[in-house]
């Protein structure tokens, strides 16, 4: 099998050999694919300033298998705004976090097309940001976006069982496999800790901007509290990156 000239973004390289990296990349028309990039880690390869996250590219591969062969890569000549754009301090750490959810639930060679875009708008929006909350705002977005790409059924309209809506003045929380369950006289203390106000869940199907920063401090506990039980025990090492910066 070959394939020629297909709009990828590299997410993650890995060490193979001495010589060689593994690439995480993520295609429009292939999904999510690990290419085996031969020779990539020599210091007079021509790949090394190619396969670099959050740059538009071109790649080629062949082979069978769960690996196949990364034949060619270049930059997308086409896509020059997206080149001009520098990510860097928290947008960079923001972008490594949407490409780590992307590693992490999305499997191999099924195409997503409009999460591509959306990803692909997501980057050009980091690049261009200048707030906290539109930082906020950019990643609620766009990880409501990968979970129903993905095919998680979360509703952020509808209590459990989809029979009623969500009600801005209930508290709620989260429960997997159901939804969003109202708290009530008989929920448990740890629940009870766990709740949300139901107008924050709508801003969130919203993507509303006006939300306080108590606020957008909730909704990403509560996002995170999904993808955690989506996502399992793997760990999404940038949010470290956040840390310090956290406890000060």
């Amino acid at each position: 099998m070959r394939v020629h000239q297909q709009a990828a973004y590299v997410l993650l390289n890995r060490p193979y050999s001495e010589s060689s990296w593994i690439v995480e990349v993520f295609s429009r028309e292939y999904g999510r694919l690990s290419l085996m990039a031969k020779g990539a880690r020599r210091i007079k390869s021509k790949l090394k300033g190619v396969l670099i996250p959050f740059q538009p590219l071109l790649v080629s591969w062949s082979g069978k298998g769960e690996i196949p062969t990364l034949t060619s890569a270049e930059i997308d000549q086409t896509k020059f705004d997206f080149i001009n754009h520098e990510m860097k301090g928290d947008s960079l750490v923001c972008g490594f976090y949407c490409n780590e959810l992307l590693v992490n639930l999305l499997h191999r060679h099924d195409p997503h097309i409009s999460l591509y875009d959306h990803y692909q708008s997501t980057l050009t929006c980091l690049g261009e940001l200048s707030t906290d909350s539109s930082v906020a705002n950019i990643l609620r977005e766009f990880e409501q976006v990968i979970i129903r790409e993905t095919g998680y059924e979360v509703s952020f309209e509808f209590e459990a069982g989809g029979m009623h809506p969500i009600a801005p003045n209930e508290n709620y929380y989260f429960q997997a496999s159901k939804g969003f369950v109202r708290v009530d006289n008989q929920v448990q203390s740890y629940q009870l800790d766990r709740s949300i106000a139901g107008h924050l869940i709508l801003a969130l199907n919203q993507n509303s901007t006006d939300l306080k920063p108590s606020e957008l401090s909730q909704t990403k506990h509560l996002m995170r509290e999904i993808l955690i039980q989506l996502i399992g025990n793997r760990k999404i090492v940038s949010r470290e990156l956040f840390l310090p910066k956290l406890r000060n």
